[in-house]
């Protein structure tokens, strides 16, 4: 370093960085911006458009910023250039925090416990506060297990489904309204009870409530698919997968009006000091987004619920086309045969006539005889 061309003899700074343009209020801004920053230093083009702030496009490989890189030289400072990766900073949770994300996040997004408990709605996925949330909550699966872990099929306790024709009924019966009585049943009622079985046995349904740790929600998914299905005998199997999907929208939609509820209660008991309003501010973003997902939950349900009752409601129309077709064909051959056995009928009475006529002929025509008269004297005396 030439230190002659930045200090004279007597150690006092020379103009040289002054002749060049960088004047000497802009190097004690430089300088004070450094040593307010000595955690967190700023970069070579932070302090390129400190020491110039009308050059449109600070960079540290310009004129500019090789003249500011080369007066933080002669002070004996690096500056980091814009390359140089810089960690992010973490935020620090305190255990007040950790309590509160133990507390809720089985019931809220990171995101949203996020905002909550720092008081930031404006926070997204991106940000340290958020970040240190999803860290924390994956360090609470990992320990305790809970949390949004996926279950393994073997850990899965397998659902049993109804084996015969009595217990099917009692399940029904269980969650309808008007029972169904065994020794009073109509030939459609035992067809549809028997298509429920075949139903609950197919592997999706089995998989799927399985799935469900928690009973209320088996008990909920089970009791919506068997009272969707136990009237209809004639689902196809892409039917009776799109009832499953539908069942399990029932039980997210109750899953996110219980997240509400709670949610609501949270904001009813928060202080109302100004951390307190903060925080309300976040549990309002909570239920907001909350309230959409249970609208767009039952804006599905309702569509999937029509277009499955619009499908069946085509196919059974034709199938009662069809039906009538064969029947109406049935008829006209019957009535063909019965055509053709009143014409033998009519031909057998016909032949048997002539034969009795030609059998009566034949007994005048020897009475005649007898008594000595022709057939010609009979007639004309």
């Amino acid at each position: 370093m030439n230190e002659e061309r930045y200090f004279s003899k007597d150690g006092s700074p020379t103009t040289y960085f002054e002749d060049n343009g960088l004047s000497l209020d802009k190097q004690t801004e430089v300088l004070q911006k450094w040593n307010e920053s000595l955690e967190d230093p700023p970069s070579l083009n932070e302090l390129v458009s400190i020491g110039f702030p009308d050059d449109p496009a600070p960079d540290g490989r310009s004129k500019n910023g090789r003249l500011t890189k080369e007066f933080l030289s002669s002070r004996k400072i690096k500056a980091r250039g814009s390359q140089v990766y810089v960690p992010s900073k973490k935020f620090e949770l305190t255990e007040e925090h950790k309590q509160y994300i133990a507390e809720n996040a089985s019931i809220m997004r990171p995101i949203d416990i996020g905002r909550t408990m720092t008081g930031k709605p404006e926070l997204t996925n991106l940000d340290l506060e958020v970040r240190a949330v999803r860290d924390y909550i994956e360090e609470l699966r990992r320990s305790t297990g809970s949390f949004y872990e996926d279950r393994t099929v073997e850990e899965v306790e397998m659902w049993k489904p109804p084996t015969t024709f009595g217990k099917t009924l009692s399940k029904i019966n269980k969650y309808i309204h008007i029972k169904i009585k065994e020794d009073k049943m109509t030939t459609a009622q035992k067809k549809c009870i028997n298509a429920l079985m075949g139903y609950l046995h197919s592997y999706r349904f089995i998989h799927q409530i399985s799935n469900f740790s928690n009973e209320g929600d088996k008990t909920l998914f089970e009791s919506s698919f068997v009272r969707y299905t136990n009237d209809k005998s004639d689902l196809t199997q892409e039917e009776v997968d799109q009832y499953i999907v539908l069942s399990v929208e029932v039980v997210l939609s109750s899953n996110i009006l219980n997240r509400i509820e709670r949610l609501n209660n949270m904001l009813d008991t928060t202080a109302s000091d100004t951390e307190g309003r903060k925080i309300s501010m976040g549990l309002v973003e909570s239920i907001r987004h909350a309230q959409t997902e249970y609208n767009q939950s039952v804006t599905r349900q309702q569509k999937l619920l029509e277009s499955l009752k619009e499908k069946r409601s085509q196919r059974l129309s034709k199938q009662i086309k069809e039906n009538a077709s064969i029947l109406n064909l049935v008829q006209l051959w019957k009535d063909e045969e019965s055509r053709l056995e009143l014409l033998e009928l009519a031909q057998k009475q016909k032949a048997s006539i002539r034969e009795e006529v030609r059998r009566l002929s034949s007994l005048d025509e020897v009475k005649c005889r007898i008594m000595g008269l022709t057939e010609e004297e009979a007639i004309n005396g």
